[in-house]
Order: structure tokens, then sequence, then C-alpha cells
């Protein structure tokens, strides 16, 4: 005969059945369990561990218990975790939640116990991550996580991301992608005032950098404002990398000088950050962290007009905005189709003054966006597969010449749409796991964005192996390469990348990469890539420790 049984204060916690060496208990989860009296022995166990109180003896007292005080505690690995709540659903008293971004910058965010005088020890939570980011401690006691510094993506951290990155393959139907209006041709920024006149633009920002703003460039733009009659304000204190101190700051001009509309002018930098001040501007009272992530703005931003002056970061037609936190130094995104621009004005009489270094690696950034949307794939419509194509060949056939000839039109024209191409295609394929190194080293050692991303991109492609063969062969066959393989295609077409670096003298390595900052790199990098990014192989910690092995090689 049992000596046990269950009362009405069970919640369903289960550590009472986990516990029992005769599995005499049953009951779904966080629904009352009972207790089959001809299986149990009364040996206590259940009682000893009952948080709530809900097992008793048949005398109705509640059966001794280890004491509160002795409790054992999730603790979170915050740097590893994933921010993917299946914790927060096994919890069975609702201790744990997700809160805002980690403390180091990043995008995502991450479980935390919230709610401590709630948490009963169970540890359902350690037990269901898929990532391996919970123990249990007792008080205190140092959790102590598994190293994973040595270690590839395990079977679980593959499925994880699979399974998130299929219903992401769902929720992109839902999104609305859609690609910005864009003017093109010599001389088409003359049409700006136009257009701004059409939406009912009075006070324009207009952001840029300091190095175009002392070259001149915008002087012609700012002409035809002028003599079209419209206010503006130019922002220009943006760094390379711009950071979140530049975004504030020219909110607080966006705010103060009561403007209605911006103008991006400029490259990547100028970009993101005038998108960023854009999101702040339908939220004014959060911060650039608390914009980071995921569809995190949800607001229709002011008029927003986009005018590259390079042909690579493609920002002017993607719903991201780069940004690095001024306190860590670690980039991260602010990811929202809210943030797209209205219009993109291609004007390749912009882009004839770059310098062939500045040609080479914004041209070779154009060149990852396209290769890493179209080898993902997984988001890909077969409009994202054809754009990625087209920049491909685009690329190949064009930016050589301008490298060279910076004076040639047509080959500015065509690196601008191939640019405008790239960057649409990876909107929704995504980037990977070039952009995530990269993205690091922008962030720690202030490298512009086009070179990182030309660095890299070799190294990864020919890391992912035989995964990324068939795609690098169907691009290799847009460019015209030969091979009777796929494997040999690939080759080919990453043959082709190596030639085009040293012909445009781009570093082959990373010799930047510091022992030190090895393992925060790595972190970085896994947190941004997975499980978001839909790359051809599932990297884990020993993955991106080859990568860097071999950039520092």
């Amino acid at each position: 005969m049992g000596a046990y049984s269950i009362n009405e204060n069970c919640i369903g916690c289960g550590l009472c059945a986990r516990a029992c060496p005769v599995r005499a208990i049953t009951g779904a989860a966080k629904e009352r369990h009972s207790i089959d009296p001809d299986k149990c022995v009364g040996c206590g166990a259940c009682g000893r561990l009952c948080a709530r109180g809900a097992v008793v003896t048949d005398a109705g007292t509640v059966a001794q218990r280890v004491p509160k005080s002795a409790w054992r505690r999730p603790a979170i690995d915050t740097l590893r975790c994933a921010g993917c709540s299946v914790c927060v659903a096994a919890c069975p008293t609702g201790s744990l939640s997700i809160t805002g971004p980690k403390q180091h910058g990043d995008i995502r965010t991450v479980a935390q116990l919230s709610a401590p005088e709630g948490c009963i020890g169970c540890g359902l939570c350690a037990g269901a991550c898929p990532i391996r980011a919970i123990v249990m401690a007792a008080p205190g006691e140092s959790p102590v996580f598994e190293s994973m510094n040595n270690k590839g993506a395990s079977v679980m951290s593959k499925v994880y991301c699979r399974c998130f990155q299929a219903v992401m393959k769902v929720a992109n139907y839902f999104l609305g992608y859609r690609m910005p209006e864009y003017i093109e041709g010599p001389g088409s920024i003359a049409r700006l005032p136009e257009f701004m006149r059409e939406k009912g633009a009075e006070k324009v920002l207009v952001v840029t950098d300091d190095n175009l703003r002392r070259l001149g460039l915008l002087d012609k733009m700012l002409e035809s404002l002028t003599a079209a009659g419209f206010d503006y304000t130019i922002f220009s204190a943006i760094a390379v990398n711009p950071t979140s101190d530049d975004v504030e700051a020219g909110y607080a001009v966006y705010r103060s000088e009561g403007c209605q509309c911006i103008v991006a002018f400029g490259g990547g930098a100028p970009m993101d950050c005038a998108k960023a001040i854009a999101a702040k501007a339908v939220h004014p009272n959060k911060t650039v962290a608390q914009l980071q992530g995921i569809l995190k703005v949800h607001h229709k931003i002011p008029l927003f007009f986009a005018i590259p002056t390079t042909s690579g970061t493609g920002s002017e037609t993607t719903v991201a905005a780069v940004i690095t936190d001024s306190a860590t130094h670690h980039k991260a995104s602010i990811n929202d189709p809210s943030i797209l621009p209205k219009y993109a004005i291609l004007d390749p009489e912009l882009t004839v003054g770059l310098p062939p270094f500045v040609t080479a690696t914004t041209g070779l950034d154009a060149l990852c966006h396209a290769v890493e949307a179209y080898t993902n794939h997984t988001y890909n419509t077969p409009l994202e597969n054809d754009l990625a194509k087209k920049a491909v060949k685009l690329i190949y056939e064009n930016l050589l010449t301008a490298y060279h000839d910076g004076q040639n039109l047509e080959a500015r024209q065509n690196m601008q749409k191939a640019a405008f191409f790239a960057g649409r295609a990876f909107t929704r394929g995504c980037v990977g796991y070039v952009h995530a190194t990269g993205h690091t080293l922008g962030g720690l050692y202030g490298v512009p964005h086009g070179l990182a991303m030309s660095i890299i991109l070799p190294h990864v492609m020919r890391q992912f192996g035989a995964a990324a063969h068939h795609r690098l062969a169907e691009l290799a066959d847009v460019c015209g390469m030969g091979g009777s393989s796929d494997a040999e295609k690939a080759e080919a077409f990453l043959r082709w990348i190596e030639e085009l670096k040293r012909e445009m003298e781009i570093p082959v390595g990373a010799d930047m990469i510091q022992d030190k900052d090895i393992d925060q790199i790595i972190t970085w990098a896994l947190a941004e890539a997975n499980p978001l990014y839909p790359v051809p192989v599932v990297w884990g910690r020993e993955d991106f420790n080859r990568l860097i092995a071999g950039l520092r090689a």
C-alpha cells in the first residue's frame, strides 16, 4: 500500500515523477500528478524534492523535504543563450522570462530568472535547453558550464538552427519585402527635389560623412535643394563603423531642427546611421540597443531617400542597419522592413571619384552579399536567386573596369545596379558567417566593412566544402567559367575571387586578430549567425577556430 499521495498544491513540475525510483507517479506537464498506491514503496524521494508541499502522507501531513534555502537555481550562460524561449515554456512556475539585448550588445534577447521567489529548483529549464546554456547550482555554488571552446556545433544545436530556419522561411512570406523605388542614370540626383515636393517634405536632415562633405560631393545636391526652396540640416559626425553615440547625436539634430524627411548620402556608414536615426524618430524613448534585433521598429518611419556614393553595401535596399555599441564595441543590427528607404537614387556620377581601393572593397562587399545570399538559399524565392546571379554577373563583368578606369560611367552604373540587386537578395536570403565574422573585426579593430568582407569571403566558402559546391558552381556557370563537375566549377569561382583580390591589392588574411580577442570574436559571430542565418553548414566554436587560424596563417 502506498505511503504518499499528491494534493491540490501540485503544479505539475514533474520533479517528483523524475525522482521516483519505481515510476509510481504520473501526470501531464503543468497538471496535478498522482501516485499509484500499488507501485509506491514509501521511499519518500518525491516528498523530499517537492517544493510546493504537495506530497502528503496517509495521515495528511506534508512529507519532509529539502529546505528551501538549499534549493538549486538555474544559472544561465548569457553569452551562449540564443533567446529561443524553450526554457520559458518548460518552466512550470513562470519564473523565467525573455529579456532585452545581452550585455555585450548582441541583437538577440536572452533568458533570465525574473521571478526567483517562484523558482522551485526543478531543473526542467536546464533539461529543455537545446544548447546547454543552463545549469542548476546550489546557493553559494559557482555554476560550471560545459566548455564549448573546442567543440563543433552539437547535433542538438544543428537541429535547433534548422528548425528555427524552417519557421523563419514560413514567416518570411508574411513580412512583405519590397524594393525601394529607384531612379538611375547620370545626373539622376537632380530629381531629388521633385520627389520631395511630391511627398510634401519641407525640412530635411542630410546624413553623410565628413569626407564626402570635404570633397564637395554634396554640393550639387545641396544646390538643387536650395534652388527648389527646401530647408536642410547636415549631420556628418559619423564614424567609419557608425556607433550608437552617432545615432543618438544624429537623432538629437533631427528632433531639434524639426525635420520631417531624411536623406542618406554616402556609403554604408551614413546609410546605416540614417536608418537608425529614422528608427529613433518613431521610438524616441528607446535606446539603440533596444531597437537592435528582429522586428523591433514596427512603425512607419519618416520619408527616407537613399543616395549611395559607393557600390557595395546595398544599404539603399536592405532592411538592416549595422550599428556598433559605443561601450562594448560590438556590432549588431536593427532588422526591420520598416527602415527600408522609400526611394533610392543611383547616380553613377557620384561614384566616379572613388579611389581604386574603395572601389575594390565595396565591390567585393557586394559580391559577398550576392554569394552568401545565393549559397544560403533556404529563405530565397526565385526573385532572390535571380537577383543574386545578376549581381554576380555584373560584378564579374564590371568591377575590374571600374577599378582601373574610375571615369567609366557604364561600369560605374553597372556596379551600382549590382550592389542594389545583391542588397535586395540578402535582405531576404540573409548573409552568413562571412558577415558574422567580419562585423567583429569592424567592431574590435575598426576594419572598414568592405575590407573585412573582402578578406574573409573565400576562406569561409572553402571551409564549407562540398556543401557549397553546387550553388557556387551555378554562379560559376553564370560567369561562363569552365569545369566538368560542381567541385571544379566551385574551385574556379573561388580562384577567380582570389585572383581578383590579388589584382586589386586586397590582403589575403587578417593579421590584426589578437589572441586575447579570439574567444570574443567567436562568441559574437555565433550569437549573430546562429540560428538565424541559413548557412550551408552550421558551425560551432571549433569551426570558427579553424577559420581564424586560416585567416591568421
